[in-house]
């Protein structure tokens, strides 16, 4: 069982139906040459980017097993967002958990910046207003980013790989909208420190995707 998130301007989206399955695809580029003692050989030279499928439900109305109730968003209201996105061609976080539904127990397996590179939606006769989408996604890597960081000598800069102090210690209470990672990315400047805050939270915490307004959480 899979619960999938996506994030843009730290405000987190739940898909309202999760997935049955997703699949990665992760692919090695490898460059072949001939060479006349050995015949053809190959050498790998990176890993390409990794891929992302699945197939999901919108529904036009909070159905009983919808997942996303508290910020239910009907099918169009999703489809205009993702539409959005891609035509603003910004990269999204993409966040998937796995885990026990019963115990709201998810494990982050997926958690990266990815583009929509194909979306298709589907209605089918009898279920008018309810949409069934496929998405392709394709992992992001901020290519305009580490070109800045990279100094003379093609390596990236110490100063550049220092880690930012937090704007404040203390407390913080959870708003509509945020996630572990966009507080993090508040406080540190970078989202994927959000194992910090989550460390600092256990005892009110038991999944580091599902954070509820009103909580409390100490910013270490």
């Amino acid at each position: 069982m899979y619960a999938v998130f996506f994030e843009y301007d730290i405000t987190t989206y739940r898909l309202p139906v999760n997935p049955e399955e997703i699949k990665v695809t992760s692919s090695q580029a490898i460059k072949k040459f001939e060479t006349l003692s050995l015949g053809q050989i190959a050498i790998p030279t990176h890993m390409e980017l990794s891929g992302y499928s699945f197939d999901c439900e919108l529904p036009k109305e909070q159905y009983s097993y919808v997942e996303a109730m508290n910020n239910f968003k009907n099918a169009m209201e999703y489809i205009n967002i993702f539409q959005k996105w891609r035509n603003d061609l910004v990269p999204v976080r993409f966040i998937a958990g796995r885990g026990s539904q019963k115990d709201e127990m998810y494990v982050d397996c997926i958690n990266t910046l990815v583009l929509f590179e194909d979306i298709t939606i589907t209605e089918k006769a009898g279920e008018e207003g309810d949409k069934y989408i496929s998405f392709k996604l394709i992992e992001y890597k901020d290519f305009k980013r580490r070109v800045k960081e990279m100094n003379a000598t093609g390596k990236i800069s110490k100063k550049a790989t220092e880690e930012k102090s937090p704007k404040s210690n203390g407390t913080y209470v959870v708003k509509s909208g945020d996630s572990l990672w966009a507080i993090a990315k508040k406080y540190y400047g970078d989202g994927a420190k959000y194992t910090k805050i989550y460390n600092a939270n256990k005892d009110n915490i038991k999944n580091p995707s599902l954070i509820y307004p009103g909580q409390k959480l100490v910013i270490p």
